[in-house]
């Protein structure tokens, strides 16, 4: 019985043992973090990645399986680089992040990181190269320290998910010093996180956790983009994609129990008062509809099983902020009316309304730490739930 099993176990080695495409073995060796040694161990792993989820705090991908037959007759017509590539995304977002790590890869050589030890001169040049190579500044690579370079820095800053102060301060000298191995591996990672990311339809609203930015799309074109707060490191955001069934309109806030048990079951009724916090007949805490609701005036409901949903907020000051990961893991919205407005609704008075929406809008929120923007344009972010390296073995 243990032999039956374990013939079993190596009948997908042994079915296709004898013809790995050196192209394909070449472009899991420079591009994944797969270790696969047949065609089939490769595509296998290109498809679902090599990814150890148990850390995620949201849905795992649905398990792809390779189409044995056709993988087959590839092998024997030696298309087998060309079939596996088809199953792959053609999407701008990887092929995006393909060339960028082309790109990179032919920069190993004239990389140089500043030191910051004490030679600021020397420092401001390696500067400019790295600004020249990653982003193509276009700056005479010289000591002087011009209006030029100020662009430049605030640019780098911007594409990285740093605070945007043309300041050479600890946070950038930190980015700046991150050798081009770091910065290869990181891109390379979120190339496969992109491989087994759903693909998308034509109208869709994508929330990017790390780039505390929520994007709706209409027609594959992006028609509204905003920043968001997402969950604090210790009560994550979820990964995970539903369709947006529901709007309510002047929410009112149940209290869940658990953060009643933490935050406010130990404090006073003048307390709770003063936050416009009051207890129903069941007991039950809660907040009435208003500006000083902690939703706000607007939720945009896609249930789950994580009871995560997108909602204004009137802690307006938290989006001035450049890492926005403050909420208990729902999703905190910049400009919630602009949604509103953009899905056909208008908010017109303060009775409480619950919209039942007609074309049910899928909702992506997605862990993308490295990127390909709408105009085309790489954009980094710090990893702030630690994913890329809990999640990659």
């Amino acid at each position: 019985m243990r032999m039956k099993k374990i013939i079993f176990l190596l009948l997908p080695l042994l079915v296709f043992a004898n013809t790995t495409d050196r192209a394909l073995l070449a472009y899991q060796q420079k591009y994944t973090f797969c270790h696969g040694h047949t065609n089939y161990q490769i595509a296998q792993c290109l498809l679902n990645g090599s990814l150890n989820y148990s850390f995620l705090r949201g849905d795992r991908p649905k398990y792809k399986q390779v189409n044995k037959n056709a993988l087959r007759t590839a092998e024997a017509e030696g298309t087998v680089y060309f079939y596996v590539m088809s199953l792959l995304p053609k999407t701008p977002r990887y092929t995006g992040l393909i060339k960028y790590y082309d790109y990179l890869w032919s920069t190993k050589k004239p990389y140089q990181i500043p030191t910051f030890s004490g030679n600021d001169l020397e420092d401001i040049i390696r500067i400019k190269k790295i600004l020249n190579l990653l982003q193509n500044a276009k700056l005479i690579e010289d000591t002087v320290y011009t209006d030029t370079f100020q662009s430049a820095l605030l640019e780098y800053q911007r594409r990285h998910g740093l605070t945007v102060d043309g300041k050479i301060g600890p946070q950038t000298k930190r980015a700046l010093k991150t050798p081009l191995s770091n910065i290869l591996r990181k891109v390379k990672k979120n190339m496969e996180i992109e491989r087994v990311s759903l693909p998308k339809p034509s109208n869709y609203v994508l929330v990017n956790i790390p780039e505390f930015k929520m994007h709706y799309y209409e027609n594959f074109e992006p028609v509204l983009n905003m920043k968001v707060v997402v969950g604090k490191t210790k009560l994550r955001t979820p990964v995970f994609s539903r369709k947006m069934k529901y709007i309510v309109k002047n929410p009112r806030w149940n209290v869940p129990d658990n953060i009643y048990k933490k935050e406010y079951a130990n404090k006073s009724e003048a307390y709770l008062r003063k936050k416009g916090l009051v207890f129903n007949d069941k007991g039950k805490l809660y907040q009435p509809s208003g500006r000083r609701n902690a939703l706000g005036v607007v939720k945009f409901l896609f249930p789950n099983k994580y009871n995560v949903y997108m909602h204004d907020t009137p802690s307006k000051y938290l989006f001035n902020r450049t890492v926005r990961a403050y909420s208990h893991g729902c999703i905190r919205l910049e400009k919630p009316l602009a949604l509103l407005n953009q899905l056909g609704y208008k908010y017109t008075n303060r009775k409480n309304t619950w919209i039942t929406l007609e074309n049910k809008i899928p909702v992506f929120v997605e862990y993308h730490t490295a990127w390909v923007n709408d105009e085309g344009i790489v954009q980094f972010s710090p990893d702030i739930y630690g994913y890329e390296k809990k999640l990659f073995r």
